[in-house]
């Protein structure tokens, strides 16, 4: 078997759930885009490191690693399923 590697750091994995959360909140059944992706994961880094901005865009870096792009087509929460199975550790 090989290696797993890039697996979310439990910073990673809890700020993975937080956008997870917003989605699945705030107009569930609207579409998701690759902007909204983009936004969600500057928010939730900004939010988390609101006083030392170079943490801020490393922690942002690292979501958007691991939140995979926006299938077209998918709706906000079948995205937060996504973002929940990546921050539990599955892979494909």
């Amino acid at each position: 078997m090989g290696e797993i590697i890039n697996v979310p750091t439990e910073l990673h994995r809890t700020l993975l759930h937080c956008m997870a959360d917003t989605l699945i909140v705030v107009n569930p059944d609207g579409l998701m885009d690759e902007g909204e992706r983009l936004s969600l994961a500057r928010r939730y880094a900004e939010r988390w490191h609101h006083r030392t901005p170079q943490d801020s865009h490393a922690t942002e870096c690292a979501l958007l690693v691991h939140a995979p792009a926006v299938r077209p087509g998918a709706t906000r929460d079948e995205y937060a399923a996504v973002l929940r199975l990546v921050a539990e550790g599955v892979t494909a």
